[in-house]
């Protein structure tokens, strides 16, 4: 005959007081993680530059740090915070009208005029995140490099474009381009203080100091934009650096 175990009596007290203890601990567990996490930011907020901290305030005078993109894309997503770091950094631009036309739109969008190295051809409407991003590696990537490898300044960056209302490579279907929606430029070459022109075309193979700037622009680049893609990516890209504040995250 099978052993039969009679069930033990229930003892609801110390059931309550198994309960309470186990919410104590989880409580004192939160209560020390959030602790811990409190001061490895208040340590962070005292040791580390702002550049490498996502909650400290964007300026174009901070050099690219581990945070920047992820400040730039936040902040300029929105429209004021935008338009009031442009003007904190001694941009001026002006605003275009927002427009439709079939799968394109542009919204949020303006044209800087003063305040960095020209963009030419110098009608280059962009939303405003990219302006804000193409500003910051104007100053802290572009500039620092062209002394270094030239000793002198980049006084023009010429391009292919910003707006235009057109899917991904052109094509008939497809992803819309970022372009579609002026959050793209497309960087063809950079123009020096002597006259002398640094080209992506002419000069990414170069052994010298012009493929050593346009890799050190296209890596700066990088660390400033959502996308950024150059010849290395594929042959539509042989001739410009593509950069944009839009989609998913790429470096190549």
């Amino acid at each position: 005959m099978a052993a039969y175990r009679v069930p033990q009596a229930r003892k609801p007290q110390i059931e309550r007081r198994a309960r309470r203890q186990t919410l104590t601990a989880r409580v004192i567990g939160f209560g020390l993680l959030w602790g811990l996490v409190g001061m490895m930011v208040f340590t962070a907020d005292r040791a580390l530059p702002r550049e490498h901290l996502p909650w400290k305030a964007l300026a174009l005078i901070d050099p690219v740090g581990a945070a920047t993109k992820a400040k730039a894309a936040r902040i300029g997503a929105d429209p004021a915070a935008c338009r009031a770091i442009l003007r904190q950094g001694g941009l001026e631009f002006t605003e275009v009208a927002p427009r439709a036309s079939g799968f394109c739109a542009i919204k949020d969008v303006l044209q800087i005029k003063s305040g960095q190295a020209p963009l030419l051809p110098a009608r280059a409407p962009m939303t405003c995140k990219e302006a804000l991003a193409v500003s910051v590696w104007e100053r802290q990537v572009v500039q620092p490099a062209a002394f270094d490898a030239f000793g002198q300044a980049v006084v023009a960056i010429e391009h292919y474009g910003t707006y235009a209302c057109r899917r991904q490579y052109g094509k008939d279907e497809g992803p819309v381009s970022e372009h579609a929606s002026a959050n793209a430029l497309d960087v063809a070459a950079f123009r020096l203080a002597d006259g002398s022109l640094v080209s992506v075309a002419r000069d990414w193979d170069d052994a010298g100091p012009r493929g050593t700037f346009l890799r050190r622009v296209r890596d700066g680049g990088c660390r400033v934009f959502l996308t950024t893609l150059s010849p290395d990516y594929n042959t539509a890209h042989h001739d410009h650096l593509h950069l944009d504040m839009g989609g998913w995250p790429k470096c190549a």
